[in-house]
């Protein structure tokens, strides 16, 4: 039945009735249209820095998604956008990476495709430059997940020395950030944003972000010369997808029913010959199909055409530019909203991290987290989108609350027995952590002798400081609490704190005092008195 529809696409969906394939091929090359297509290699959105091992499994397996993406464009003259988060899932599990995966892993790097590298996660570039970032956001490492574990070959054995000394095991070569991503891309330096969401202000900050060439839409650029493939804007080549042509590429990969996919085809040879005679670019959106044939009985139906001719996205890169500039098409206020909570979050939790013995352990994995929340893919799952970038921000503000001073009652100061204030923080992240504590008065009648002290708390424990001061009178003192990093950054929010000051030195001056009022009117009232015996024993006298 499908090949029968298939015949009929070629025969009648391409308009080729009634023309011998001779015929055909003494066409005039300059009558056949070039297009070059490109397509990204991506994956469901999701809110994880990496696939786990299951996931990649699914994926691999024999009816795959990215298996049927990789059998549908293999060895075809269609470019590859690739997602690195993929490469990067697989490469971090190592030897307990699925074998399905790493086939595919192997299958994808012996396609004879050009290539050319997605953001990590197939991250929106314009919902980051338009949500705040004044460029698109990179992976910063993957040394934090890298696991030593998943990287040992086989055992270790020891190894007799001459001495009949055993030899310590040898340990496995780890890779590096480097190595995770490392991927020979036959194209560099293409951003490829999600359609129609690119404004004029975009494109210098993506030209920032180290890239030379992006993919925008033709309805979201006009162009000088009508239905250039390529255009210079604002320090960038654009390469300038047609709208007509990519919509009825799209319609017939992702029918189902040959009498859809006829109808697809003929609309896209239409839409072809409607284009004129230079070249065209088009591409495949993120839409993600279930069956992967009509991708792949496309592009065949597209090879064997004779009025097309596929070739390499370089040709279409060779078009000298047309000048033009950008219709803008800006991402909806609500998303953006969050999207600038989420930057401005992660944000905070990189000046937050340097409190940690392991900064890079927080900001690395937060970012990659923050990536693939930005995914393009979730613009087709938007209903779900909100409660994952809220999660983010909620996770951002418990870890930056992770490291605190401990609510105590207030305290109760004696200098003639405790010179120190006692002050607890409480270290929640899973690595060591170092604040610096200060201590401030809001009375004279207490001092702080050491305004800033160091206190290092092991992970998830706490750890006492004691802050030396010295009462100068009784009373009720209200001290604040700080907690800093080693870089001078403020962690958490100041406390505040009642102090009962009893001071010392006081007591025994009252005593004295009052010893000495006791001995002065002791003195007068015995003096009194004798004065009176005096002047009762002259009156006697006298009588």
């Amino acid at each position: 039945m499908f090949m029968r529809a298939l015949g009929a696409t070629l025969a009648i969906g391409l308009g080729l009735t009634g023309i011998a394939v001779g015929a055909a091929g003494a066409a005039d090359d300059q009558s056949v249209i070039k297009l070059a297509i490109a397509i990204p290699i991506v994956v469901p959105s999701g809110d994880e820095a990496f696939l786990d091992a299951e996931t990649l499994q699914q994926y691999t397996s024999e009816h795959g998604l990215l298996t049927q993406e990789l059998d549908a464009v293999y060895d075809k003259t269609v470019a590859l956008g690739i997602d690195p988060r993929i490469i990067a899932s697989i490469r971090l599990l190592g030897g307990s990476a699925p074998a399905s995966a790493i086939a595919w892993l192997n299958r994808l790097e012996s396609a004879s495709n050009q290539t050319f590298e997605l953001a990590y996660a197939d991250a929106d570039l314009t919902l980051q430059t338009q949500g705040g970032s004044p460029t698109p956001l990179r992976p910063e490492g993957f040394e934090f997940a890298i696991d030593p574990q998943l990287f040992a070959n086989s055992p270790a054995t020891p190894t007799p020395l001459a001495t009949g000394s055993a030899q310590e095991p040898s340990q496995p070569t780890l890779p590096g950030s480097e190595e995770i991503l490392a991927w020979k891309y036959s194209l560099t330096d293409i951003a490829w944003p999600r359609e129609n969401s690119a404004i004029s202000g975009d494109l210098p900050a993506i030209a920032a972000g180290g890239y030379s060439t992006a993919i925008l839409s033709s309805d979201n650029v006009s162009t000088d010369a009508a239905g250039a493939p390529t255009a210079q804007i604002d320090g960038l080549r654009v390469l300038v997808s047609n709208t007509s042509v990519s919509t009825a590429l799209r319609s017939a990969t992702n029918a189902i029913l040959p009498a859809d996919w006829d109808s697809a085809m003929a609309t896209l040879s239409g839409s072809v010959a409607d284009a004129g005679s230079g070249a065209i670019f088009a591409t495949l959106d993120r839409t993600l199909t279930a069956d992967g044939s009509s991708l792949a009985n496309t592009i065949a139906a597209l090879t064997t055409n004779p009025t097309i001719q596929l070739v390499p996205l370089t040709q279409v890169l060779a078009v000298g530019p047309t000048s033009g500039s950008v219709i803008d098409q800006p991402q909806a206020a609500d998303r953006l909203s969050r999207v600038g909570q989420m930057i401005q979050a992660e944000s905070a939790e990189r000046a937050f991290a340097s409190v940690s013995s392991d900064p890079a352990a927080i900001t690395s994995n937060r970012r990659l987290e923050l990536l693939a929340l930005l995914s393009a893919e979730w613009h087709t799952d938007l209903a779900d989108w909100p409660a994952a970038a809220d999660g983010f921000t909620t996770e951002s503000i418990a870890l930056r609350n992770a490291v605190h001073v401990v609510a105590s009652s207030n305290f109760l100061l004696v200098a003639d027995n405790d010179q120190y204030l006692p002050i607890t923080v409480d270290n929640g992240l899973n690595q060591a952590a170092t604040v610096y504590i200060t201590v401030r008065s809001l009375s004279p009648l207490l001092a702080i002798d050491d305004s800033r002290v160091r206190l290092d708390i092991d992970a998830g424990a706490q750890a006492k400081a004691n802050i030396p001061v010295h009462s100068l009178s009784n009373g009720v003192v209200d001290v604040t609490v700080t907690l800093t990093s080693g870089t001078g950054v403020e962690i958490g929010a100041p406390i505040s704190s009642e102090v009962n000051v009893q001071a010392g030195w006081e007591t025994p001056i009252v005593i004295a005092i009052a010893i000495l009022v006791v001995i002065v009117f002791g003195a007068g009232i015995v003096r009194t008195i004798l004065r009176r015996r005096g002047m009762s024993r002259r009156e006697a006298d006298s009588d």
